[in-house]
This record gives C-alpha cells, structure tokens and sequence, in this order.
C-alpha cells in the first residue's frame, strides 16, 4: 500500500510541477501571475479529448498535434492577455485580463463539449503488479513524459543560448531590447512552453479523472507546490511540487 501510494503521489506531484514550472517562467518573463493556467489545464484535457476520441488519431501522432495546438494556445494566449496591455501603467491589468480569460475559456468549454463530464481511457491501458499491489500504467506514463519535459526545460533555460535570452528578456526587457535581442519573440517563446507543459499535464491527467472543468482547480496544489518551494525558483516548484503530492496521497492514511 504505501509503495502505491507513492508512486500515486509522485505522479500527481509531477502533474503540479509541469503547472508550477508554466506558471514561474510567466512570471519570470513579465512579472505577473497567469490566473487562467489552472483553466489551460483543463483546456489540455478536452483537447486531448478531441484528438484521442472524436478524431481517434493515434497517440504518437495525436501527441505530436496536441503539443502543437497547446504551442498555438500559448501564442493565442500571449497575444490577447499580455501584449496588447504590456505597457499600462497598471500591471494589474495583466492580471485582470487572465481572470476574464479564464472565465471565456470555462464558457468556451462548455458551449463545444458541453457540461457533463467526459471519460478517456488511458493513453497505455493495463496495469503492472508488485506483489500485492496493482499500479496502472497511466501513472508510470505520467512520471515519464513529465520527467522528460523537466528535464527539456532545465536544459533550455540553463544550457542553451536561447534560454540565456529568455532570462535576459526577463530581468530587463528595455535593456535586452539594446543588447538585439527580440524581446516578443522570447516572452512569445516563453509563453508556448508554459502553455504546452500545463496542456501536457492536463492531457495526463485526463484519464485519472473525468475531463470537465473541475480540472481547472488544480492550479491550486500547483500554486501550493511553488510557494513550499520558494517563489521564483523553477527546480524549488518542481520538488516543492512532488512534495504536495506526496502528502497529498499519504494524506489518505490519516483521513480513511
């Protein structure tokens, strides 16, 4: 039991560290929180619906299109929250227009896939035993691709010369602006990749649970996992991250 339920807790940690790590490289590029992160979460799982199931691609060839369109819903996102209010006086404007859009996006979900919740198989089907103990693969999935895309995000920001730029961009856009690099082209760069990790993670989670729009609460254990694991610090959201979602599964020792 409890072997299940750390592997149960390290899933789910890594699900709220791909939303941490979205959610700290938004406010590393322009300084504000991103409120309708936990709605792009859910807005993963429905599209990872509409590929899986209403179109029934396969997943190699759905998963390639699903980073794809959460790519797109980054720039979409990017061009309609932030740009068009990147130089108010008021940076709380940035983050008013992220609540609207979270609202548009439950509405927006609502009206294409309707209000009762979805059900979608796991991506790898079955279940692998240990002993007693019956784990699905969903889970192993889950810590795989996530540690996968960790690890993709550490290296680019920390080893490649456009991560290097990001970071610039980041810490003073105005100066980066002299220095030649394209400032719209980072924070755009910036915001595909914080959109892809949580539409991923939603995709990942949508099999665990029903795809609605109750989904968009987990921004909350994300948010969790990034203030246990100081604001600001990508690898402190991550471990922060898997430490909420191993408290989280052990909690059900105490509760039950």
């Amino acid at each position: 039991m409890y072997l299940q339920l750390l592997i149960v807790g390290l899933a789910m940690g890594m699900i709220y560290a791909l939303m941490a790590m979205g959610l700290i490289l938004i406010v590393k590029a322009v300084g504000v929180m991103n409120f309708a992160h936990g709605e792009l979460f859910m807005l993963g799982a429905y599209i990872g619906y509409m590929i899986a199931i209403d179109m029934g691609m396969p997943y190699p060839w759905a998963f390639l299109l699903g980073m794809l369109l959460f790519a797109v819903c980054g720039a979409i996102f990017m061009f309609s929250s932030y740009w068009p209010l990147r130089n108010s006086e008021w940076s709380v404007c940035v983050i008013i227009s992220t609540m609207g859009i979270s609202m548009a996006l439950k509405e927006f979900v609502r009206l294409v896939w309707g209000a009762n919740p979805l059900r979608m198989e796991a991506i790898i089907p079955g279940s692998i035993r240990f002993g007693s103990v019956n784990l699905e693969k969903q889970y192993f999935l889950i810590i795989g691709v996530s540690i996968v895309l960790i690890i993709f995000v550490y290296t680019l920001m920390e080893r490649m010369r456009i991560g290097k730029m990001m970071q610039a961009a980041a810490q003073n856009r105005r100066t980066a602006e002299l220095l030649g690099i394209p400032t719209i082209l980072t924070i755009l760069f910036t915001y595909m990749i914080s959109i892809t990790l949580s539409g991923v993670g939603g995709w990942l989670a949508a099999p665990l649970f029903f795809v609605s729009q109750s989904l968009g609460s987990f921004s909350l254990k994300a948010f969790a996992g990034i203030v246990v694991g100081g604001f600001g610090n990508v690898k402190g959201a991550v471990i922060g991250s898997l430490i909420v979602g191993i408290l989280e599964s052990y909690s059900i020792l105490i509760t039950s």
